[in-house]
């Protein structure tokens, strides 16, 4: 399917059930939040800086408000976090 990601996610929530998970693509995770189709974030950050890679969360996207709603960190030093959406 060669169509924009929200018009995607909207055709599978229309047409299926359970959860749509995208693992790792800034640009399709960047475009569903410019469309307020995230209802969760799960993120992941190490204690490393790898200097270069797309930006999450660039300039521009519409304001929102999220709930962590777990957090756990590792032994070095890697945060685990899950927000949900407020709505």
């Amino acid at each position: 399917m060669n169509a924009p990601v929200a018009d995607v996610v909207a055709e599978l929530t229309a047409t299926g059930t359970g959860d749509i998970l995208v693992n790792s693509s800034p640009s399709v995770i960047k475009a569903l939040l410019a469309a307020d189709l995230v209802d969760r974030l799960f993120l992941l950050i190490c204690p490393e800086i790898a200097g270069s890679g797309q930006r999450l969360f660039d300039d521009g996207l519409p304001g929102s408000r999220w709930t962590l709603t777990h957090h756990t960190t590792g032994e070095l030093g890697e945060s685990a976090m899950v927000y949900d959406r407020v709505r």
